[in-house]
This record gives C-alpha cells, sequence and structure tokens, in this order.
C-alpha cells in the first residue's frame, strides 16, 4: 500500500501540478486590472491561487497519506473498480461515435471548428456588454437640493412635506424606515457633498423574502446565522424605485412663491457597487467663446427621450444671485470708493465689528446689524452720506448695478474647466452602451460646432476592461503554454492543447444568453479564467491518447478517459450551479462569473472528449487499420 500510494502520486505528480499551474496561470494576470475595478477585483485572483496551492500540497502531501491507510484494509474482494451498467452503455456509445467521426475525420472536424467559430462570431454580435448586473439593495437614496440661499432649519422645513409624502405613499410591508439628512448628500460613486441647502433620504427596505428553492429550504438548514424574521420584503428594490418615482412625480414639479421649482435635481436610485458612479456621464469642456448651458440642455434634453435612462442632471450649479457695485465717475468726484462703500453697507447686511471689550470671561466683540437688514430694501434709491460728512446722495447715482451669478462649484480636468451631464439606466431596459450609441449622433452635431466632449461613466470603464482583460487573456495564454510545453516537452502538443479556450468561449457567450442576462466584467473574468480551467482535461485526454497508432486504439484510450473528465466537469458545474441558478441580493455581482465557468465547462466537456481526439489523429495521421 505504501510503495502504491507513493507510485501513483509521483505518476500524477506532473499532470496535476501543470494543471494546478495553468488554473493559476489564468487567474493571476487579472492583477493587472487598474483604477477602483483593480481595487474591487484583486482578491479574487490572490484567493483563487492561494486555495490552487493548497489543494495541491493537500492531494500530494495528506492524500497520500489517507490512501496508504486505507489500502491497507484487506477486504475479501474488492469491487471498487468494476464499472455500472449505466457507465458500459455511455462508454460503448462514445466509442461508436468517436469511431464514427474518425472515420470522416476532415470533415467531421472542419465541420465542428467551422460551426464553433460562426456561433462564437454570432453570440458575441449579439451579446451586449455592462460593467457590472444590477442587483437588489436594501436601501433606495433620494438625493436633491433646495434654493442655494437656504440654511440649514429652513432646508429642513422645506423638506419635511417630502419625506411625509413618502411615508404616506410608499410605507407598507416592504418599507422598514425612512431617514433624512440635511446639508450632505451622496453620490452613486459612494462621495459626497455637504452644503447647507443639500439632502439626503434613505428608504431602508426590510430584507426580501426568499425567492428561489435554494434560499427557502437549503440556506435555512446549512447557515448557522440564518434569521428569517425579517425577510417579508416581496418586490425587489428596482420595483419600489419606480412606485417611489411615480409617488413623487407631482411633488417634483412643486414651486415656490417665485415660480422656482423647490426641489431641484432629486434624483432617485438604488445604491449599486460604486465602482463607476453614474453610468452615463458624459464631460463638457468649458470654451469661453460658446455657451455650455446651450450644450448640457440640449444633451439633457436628448437623455430624457431615451427609453430607460433616469434620473438626468449636470453638476453645474450656479450660486446665489449677486449684485456687484462698480463707483462711477460722478461717485468719484464725490469722493467715494470702493472700501467706504462697503463700510458705509456693511452695517446695513452684514455684522460689523466695531469694537472689543473686556469682562472677567475674556474679550468680547461688538458687532452692529441692521434690524431691518431682511426688509425688502430699494437698494437703488438707499441714501448713502457722502466722504465729506455732509452731502448725502441715492446709491444709484454713484454706482453702477451689475447682476451676476456665478457657479457654485468649479470642476477641473487636466487643468481644464469641465462639467459633467450624468443619467442612471434602468435595470433590463437598456445599457449604458446602448444609451452613448444613441447619444453619439448628437453630440456629433455639437462637436462639429466645436464644443469638446470627453466620455465617462461606465463606458470609459467599459474601455478600460475591454482593453485590460484583453491583456490579461494574453498574458494569461503565454503563461500556459509556456507551462505546457515544460510539460510535454513538445510545441505541437501545447498548441493543441491551448487551441481548446478560444473554442471554449461558445460555451460561456451561449450560457450568458440562456440565463438572460448581458456579458459583463465579472462574465469577462470567468472567460479569462476558463482557460486555465478547460486546459486540464485537455491534458488528462492528450497524456492517454498520444502514442496511438490507429483509430481503434485512439478510441479504446479515450474512452478510458470519459468517466474522470465528466466526473470533475460535473462536479465543476454543480459546485457553481447555486451561483448560476439561485444567485440574489449582492451575490448577484458574480453570478456572470459563475455562469462562464459552468457553461464554458460543461461545452470545454465536449470539445475535449470529440475535439482533442478529432485533431490529435489529424495532425499525427492516426491511421483506421493496423
Amino acid at each position: 500500500p505504501r510503495d502504491a500510494a507513493i507510485d501513483g502520486a509521483t505518476e500524477m505528480f506532473p499532470a496535476v501540478l501543470t494543471a494546478t499551474a495553468t488554473t493559476i496561470f489564468a487567474f493571476l494576470p487579472l492583477l493587472i486590472m487598474s483604477g477602483k475595478i483593480g481595487v474591487f477585483i484583486k482578491i479574487l485572483p490572490v484567493m483563487i491561487s492561494v486555495l490552487l496551492l493548497s489543494s495541491l500540497f493537500e492531494a500530494f502531501y495528506f492524500l497520500p497519506l489517507h490512501a496508504k491507510e486505507f489500502f491497507s484494509i484487506k477486504s475479501k474482494k474488492s469491487r471498487s473498480h468494476e464499472l455500472a451498467p449505466h457507465w458500459e452503455k455511455t462508454y460503448t456509445r462514445y466509442k461508436k461515435l468517436l469511431l464514427t467521426l474518425l472515420h470522416r475525420k476532415v470533415i467531421s472536424a472542419t465541420l465542428l471548428v467551422a460551426g464553433i467559430i460562426v456561433g462564437t462570431i454570432v453570440l458575441m454580435k449579439i451579446s451586449k456588454f455592462e460593467l457590472f448586473p444590477k442587483f437588489d439593495a436594501e436601501q433606495i437614496y433620494i438625493s436633491g437640493r433646495v434654493d442655494v440661499n437656504n440654511k440649514l432649519k429652513e432646508t429642513q422645513k422645506l423638506l419635511a412635506p417630502l419625506e411625509k409624502e413618502l411615508l404616506q405613499k410608499i410605507s407598507g410591508n416592504d418599507v422598514s424606515s425612512v431617514t433624512a439628512i440635511v446639508g450632505i448628500k451622496f453620490n452613486p460613486d459612494n462621495t459626497f457633498e455637504s452644503g447647507e441647502h443639500l439632502f439626503h433620504i434613505f428608504i431602508n427596505l426590510k430584507e426580501r423574502a426568499p425567492q428561489n428553492f435554494f434560499d427557502k429550504y437549503i440556506n435555512p438548514i446549512f447557515s448557522l446565522e440564518y434569521d428569517g424574521s425579517n425577510m417579508v420584503r416581496e418586490q425587489s428594490a428596482f420595483t419600489i424605485l419606480e412606485k417611489t418615482k411615480k409617488a413623487l412625480k407631482e411633488i417634483e414639479q412643486r414651486t415656490d412663491k417665485n415660480g422656482e421649482t423647490i426641489y431641484k435635481d432629486l434624483k432617485i436610485y438604488v445604491p449599486q457597487t460604486g465602482v463607476v458612479g453614474n453610468d452615463i456621464e458624459i464631460g463638457l469642456l468649458e470654451n469661453k467663446h460658446l455657451k455650455s448651458d446651450i450644450a448640457i440642455n440640449t444633451i439633457q434634453e436628448h437623455l430624457s427621450k431615451i427609453q430607460g435612462v433616469t434620473a438626468v442632471t449636470s453638476n453645474k450649479k450656479l450660486g446665489p444671485p449677486e449684485i456687484k457695485l462698480k463707483i462711477n465717475e460722478y461717485g468719484q468726484q464725490l469722493g467715494f470708493s470702493e472700501g467706504y462703500l462697503t463700510t458705509a453697507l456693511r452695517g446695513l447686511f452684514l455684522e460689523a465689528e466695531y469694537g472689543k471689550m473686556l469682562d472677567n470671561i475674556g474679550i468680547i466683540r461688538i458687532k452692529l446689524q441692521d434690524i431691518s437688514k431682511d426688509n425688502n430694501y430699494n437698494l437703488k434709491s438707499l441714501q448713502i452720506t457722502a466722504p465729506n460728512g455732509t452731502t448725502k446722495v441715492a446709491l444709484a447715482d454713484i454706482a453702477d448695478f451689475i447682476d451676476i451669478q456665478s457657479p457654485l462649484v468649479l470642476y477641473k480636468d487636466n487643468g481644464k474647466r469641465i462639467w459633467s451631464i450624468t443619467a442612471q439606466t434602468i435595470k433590463g431596459k437598456t445599457t449604458a452602451s446602448d444609451v452613448m450609441q444613441q447619444i453619439k449622433p448628437t453630440l456629433d452635431k455639437l462637436r462639429a460646432k466645436g464644443y469638446e466632449f470627453i466620455i465617462k461613466g461606465e463606458e470609459e470603464a467599459n474601455k478600460q476592461v475591454q482593453s485590460e482583460m484583453m491583456q490579461a487573456a494574453i498574458m494569461a495564454l503565454f503563461l500556459i503554454f509556456i507551462s505546457l510545453v515544460l510539460m510535454f516537452n513538445s510545441l505541437i502538443l501545447p498548441l493543441l492543447t491551448v487551441s481548446v479556450i478560444p473554442l471554449s468561449i461558445l460555451g460561456a457567450l451561449a450560457g450568458t444568453k440562456i440565463m438572460g442576462l448581458n456579458l459583463t466584467m465579472p462574465g469577462a473574468m470567468g472567460i479569462v479564467g476558463l482557460a486555465g480551467v478547460v486546459v486540464n482535461d485537455a491534458i488528462i485526454m492528450l497524456e492517454f491518447i498520444k502514442g496511438s497508432k490507429t483509430t481503434a486504439e485512439l478510441a479504446q484510450r479515450a474512452s478510458t478517459r470519459l468517466r474522470p473528465i465528466m466526473l470533475t466537469s460535473i462536479t465543476t458545474v454543480l459546485g457553481l450551479s447555486t451561483l448560476i441558478f439561485f444567485a440574489s441580493g449582492q451575490a448577484l455581482i458574480i453570478q456572470p462569473m459563475a455562469i462562464s465557468l459552468g457553461f464554458g465547462v460543461a461545452w470545454a466537456t465536449v470539445l475535449n472528449l470529440i475535439y482533442i481526439p478529432l485533431i490529435y489523429s489529424i495532425i499525427y495521421k492516426v491511421k483506421e487499420n493496423a
């Protein structure tokens, strides 16, 4: 038993070591991902690599020790290696199929590869890409602002009707509470802004009721801290979001006595990963020769008309209206200066410090302010004493009035002033890529007039992800190829093994389509990781069929690998099945990765059982007769 365990472990060590290395080499290049996305996903390749190395150590240290003990147990007759009847039938059918294909191997291989290539191209053409899938959350955010001149208490007072409306129209079994904060608001990218005129409302939802068999019956048994008492919400956060928008439609349009909208830039959304703040973000570079408001309004108008687009706004906010006073020629003749005028008006509208005194507490500052400062002054007819101390003149006579309203906040990108138009997409109705395609003609027309744009948001992140994923895939293929060359001591067999990788993409794309999802960054990560997984069975198959002289021998050797390959694939797919079919909540983020791996492995099983023997027989000219 001891020698058997050592011999078995020694025989399988090169193949298993190579299989482990290829899987690690597939995921490790994902560490090149940069920015927030890189930070978000870097734990995955590290964790997978550590787990694989740990399993390798267990397989060749602890497993042989256990095997030695089990082999030492004597029994009358071992039946462990006898095949069950259904496996005998499966072997027979597989060999018959393989021999039929090997009889017309060139035609069979050509049709198989051509069909896979055509199918892959078609699926790639019709697949839509989005950065992350939308997932259910336990909060809904409502952010906005009132007029910039309002203080905290005034903002709080204006916010009360909005809170009351929410409590009346959306309270129910799905909503836990409504919380409001004045003086701050949060953005979709997890940043925040502060200001006395800003507000943010949290609609806290109860936990979602179990939606599938796994959550209803399996999870309560195996989860040690399972508590289903608060799991009563039947509707998704996105459904409640739409109801909230309808409930607030009337209150959004309310105006004050001056006809101004009370609640400005009201944004209602379900918080997501925060890696990319806004699904749609278009940066407009300031041009002193062109009016930015025209471009901003045009883009906002077109975005608002696109179905599935919501929360359209821009960050160009105007500050409070101001009046600039400029001393005219008559005022200068009377001796008025800007300093004198400031001193004269300071006490009327501001707190003016006129002196200090001491008492037993310390310094007391004496400040004066006109008691009627907030009354409706007729500013132009306000009488001002001239510097000579005897003459009084109207303010309009000695100063020119200039009305100005500057931006509340200035934004710069690489030293250039920039304004951003942002929007969110509704789950299941459209994607950021589709919206950018529809808005492109509008941007092109504005570019022709001289406006300059920088595309940000998810579209910018998508381009970054696609570029860096391609680099990671190339690195993974190179590392896998090198490890295979070291194992096989050949160039042809590694190339044959690696050729399975691009063909297996069809399974990942088909699985994504079958599940009704768009291709996402986690799904793309799954495809890159798939490269290291699918070659494992190819290595096992090639190890056994190499050296075959006839098609009959080839089919016989290939059939001996049928059960191991199918069992490894079935266990892999079963292990991923809960994520593929029963993902909920934030687990939906990595569901696309599980789909890519699960369906990709299932399809790669077919390739390793059919494609590898076919191509091997063609390359090495395996004869039909001995």
